[in-house]
């Protein structure tokens, strides 16, 4: 078997998207926390990016928790998966890029995420986004709509039986 054709095994494997939407929505459900109970602290995190006028910070610092926890809520329960690997994606390309902006710039800032502000960024820090947004990719790319771990069991067992159409009558 083909180095490549065990790769693409591997990325569709149900098991490999079960951890990865698991982990992923932990990950998520944890940094929106702290920033859900204090938002001023993360408001002053994106200040700090200055990437978005004024007027946005505090409504991003808002709102961008709350997509965060029911992504990850939904990430964790299986509900919606396609949306939520597709949100969780976009979140970590947007976090990716802000990271990579500041440090480019070369600002001396805290991250804002899982309520921390105190360690400086550094390059190192791209990783934890990067392998957040690869996650998000992959859930997108195997997600159905509901997909529930006991689902795929119940489809199996399904499959077993035979089904059987009713013919219509003539």
């Amino acid at each position: 078997m083909s180095a490549a054709r065990s790769f693409g095994r591997l990325l569709g494997d149900r098991r490999l998207t079960l951890v990865l939407r698991l982990a992923a929505g932990a990950v998520l459900v944890y940094a929106s926390l702290d920033t859900l109970l204090d938002p001023q602290p993360f408001a002053d995190a994106i200040d700090d990016y200055r990437i978005l006028p004024l007027g946005l910070v505090n409504a991003t610092a808002v709102v961008l928790p709350w997509v965060e926890l029911v992504t990850g809520v939904c990430l964790i329960a299986g509900l919606w998966t396609p949306g939520a690997g597709l949100a969780t994606a976009a979140l970590a390309a947007v976090y990716t890029g802000a990271l990579t902006s500041a440090l480019l710039r070369g600002l001396e800032i805290g991250c804002g995420c899982f309520g921390d502000g105190g360690e400086t960024l550094s390059w190192t820090d791209l990783w934890l986004r990067l392998a957040l947004l690869a996650a998000g990719v992959q859930i997108l790319a195997t997600a159905r709509f509901f997909d529930w771990p006991l689902a795929a069991v119940s489809s199996r067992a399904s499959r077993g039986r035979r089904a059987t159409r009713p013919t219509p009558d003539a």
